[in-house]
């Protein structure tokens, strides 16, 4: 995992980890002649006057045209959302991994300012993609445990983005009435014990009451700690999702 120090994001370890990549990229997602399937880059935006540093994951070939923001979990960014960048800029999308704890210290009470603060680092990311000559009818954000939050309550606000909760639920946080009603996919870990699958389903059922186009999905015998076995899964589930919207291929 990546480690957080008091102002973010230990930058030498993410450039370690980005600088691995860019020079070794898995076998999978290279193509024929050894050119790696994506760029990636470190970079910063802004967020209520605060910068936010990320990770930048760009598709070398076969671009959509469609951006990706993935939101981490309470204890930074890890290897799972480094995975997840790489394989979305492999399926043609600008995966954005940014480090929201910039945007609020994490002091775990988590009132509604730290929330807020969080919520718009999401946002505000989904923008600085738009910027980036995305469509933002073309945008979509993906959390997991306290991001899954994060990334589903903020689309559901004011962000513009279609958006995927994993490992998510009542357990986290209590969601907002929604303001929008774009779609939403919730996938659940069949053993979380920390984020309970039945907190997932409450969740579901709160926002299909509200209108939302809901998806649920679930990931057989994982805990709230998956291994790289359940992250693929994880990952099949979502391009499915995303392909049929934000994702299509332009004509």
């Amino acid at each position: 995992m990546i480690r957080m120090t008091r102002d973010g994001i230990d930058r030498r370890a993410m450039l370690g980890v980005v600088g691995a990549m860019a020079v070794a990229p898995p076998a999978e997602v290279c193509q024929a002649a050894e050119t790696p399937a994506f760029t990636t880059e470190l970079t910063s935006f802004p967020s209520n006057s605060k910068a936010i540093r990320a990770a930048v994951f760009r598709p070398t070939a076969n671009a959509r045209g469609s951006g990706m923001v993935l939101m981490h979990g309470s204890g930074g960014i890890g290897p799972e959302q480094v995975l997840l960048g790489e394989k979305f800029a492999a399926d043609g999308y600008v995966a954005v991994v940014p480090t929201y704890l910039d945007a609020a210290e994490d002091d775990v009470v988590r009132l509604e300012p730290v929330m807020n603060a969080w919520r718009d680092c999401g946002a505000d990311a989904i923008e600085w993609l738009i910027g980036q000559n995305i469509d933002s009818s073309r945008t979509g954000i993906m959390g997991y445990s306290l991001g899954s939050h994060i990334a589903v309550d903020g689309a559901l606000g004011d962000s513009r983005a279609a958006a995927i909760s994993v490992a998510g639920g009542w357990d986290v946080y209590t969601p907002r009435r929604p303001a929008r009603h774009i779609p939403v996919l919730l996938i659940s870990a069949e053993g979380d014990t920390h984020v309970r699958p039945v907190s997932t389903a409450h969740w579901r059922h709160f926002l299909i009451e509200a209108g939302v186009p809901v998806r649920a999905r679930t990931v057989r015998g994982a805990g709230h700690i998956m291994n790289r076995r359940q992250w693929d899964q994880v990952y099949a589930y979502a391009p499915d999702f995303f392909n049929g919207n934000i994702g299509r291929i332009s004509q």
